[in-house]
């Protein structure tokens, strides 16, 4: 009887985790098809978990086992990938999908991140019914994207890859922000290497002094969001270091530039 309620936690917990898994599955963009000309659609590992359910029970059923066991992997299979891959919920083809797409400019898939132009790709195609996407200037967008975003990591020297994730417009944004920390990161490094800008204003490399501390906190983090590549939580971090630098400044006695 002590195990009863154990095993009844233990029920809640695993069913829990396998409901977040499955809504983590639909947030997740899949490319959607359909099946010729009809109505019905799946998702590519729907497709292969269906496929090879049917060949499992054919298998099966060559052996000579029960009706019931052959009906029991074809529904397996089914229910299976329904559970692990499901239709994204950004589809069309999802009831909680959008209820429609319209057709979006070149301007307009510049300000698309990558998953979000795929998944405008994808939804033109099932909506219209097209053999392909050659005519919806997605793959255009894409290299475009990909080009800004390499030129940007080059840039501001961070990790390949960092900005793969970014609309192209905040892959630019991204370099120009990153021309701004590099300008204030030299403003303050000069405190710290000019011998005479040491002399005359010691407490801009006293971290003692609280306002050169908050500084120093504020330059961490705006390395910390550069390395993130995240443009709008650089771009405040950035903002931020610049104003905690001017404070510094003012408390250390610098003249106003």
């Amino acid at each position: 009887m002590t195990e009863s309620p154990q095993l009844v936690n233990r029920a809640r917990d695993w069913i829990a985790k396998a409901r977040s898994f499955h809504f983590q599955q639909r947030s997740r963009h899949r490319k959607v098809r359909r099946l010729g000309k009809t109505r019905l659609t799946f998702t590519t590992g729907q497709g292969i978990t269906n496929l090879s359910a049917f060949f499992v029970a054919g298998s099966t059923g060559s052996a000579d086992l029960p009706d019931w066991a052959v009906l029991g992997v074809l529904l397996g299979g089914f229910l299976g990938g329904k559970y692990l891959f499901p239709v994204p919920d950004s589809s069309i083809a999802s009831r909680r999908g959008p209820a429609d797409v319209v057709s979006r400019s070149a301007t307009e898939l510049d300000s698309m991140t990558p998953e979000e132009v795929r998944v405008y790709e994808n939804n033109m195609v099932l909506k219209h019914r097209l053999k392909g996407s050659g005519g919806l200037g997605t793959e255009q967008a894409l290299q475009r994207q990909q080009e800004a975003a390499r030129k940007s990591e080059e840039a501001a020297g961070v990790t390949p890859g960092s900005l793969s994730g970014v609309s192209l417009i905040d892959a630019q944004a991204f370099s120009s922000i990153a021309a701004r920390h590099k300008l204030l990161d030299s403003r303050w490094l000069a405190y710290e290497v000019d011998p005479k800008l040491q002399f005359d204003f010691p407490a801009m490399s006293d971290t003692a002094f609280p306002a050169t501390a908050a500084m120093i906190r504020a330059r961490r983090r705006a390395e910390q969001a550069k390395s993130e590549g995240n443009t709008a939580n650089y771009q405040s971090a950035v903002a931020a270091f610049g104003t905690a630098l001017s404070v510094a400044e003012a408390a250390a006695g610098v003249p106003q530039r």
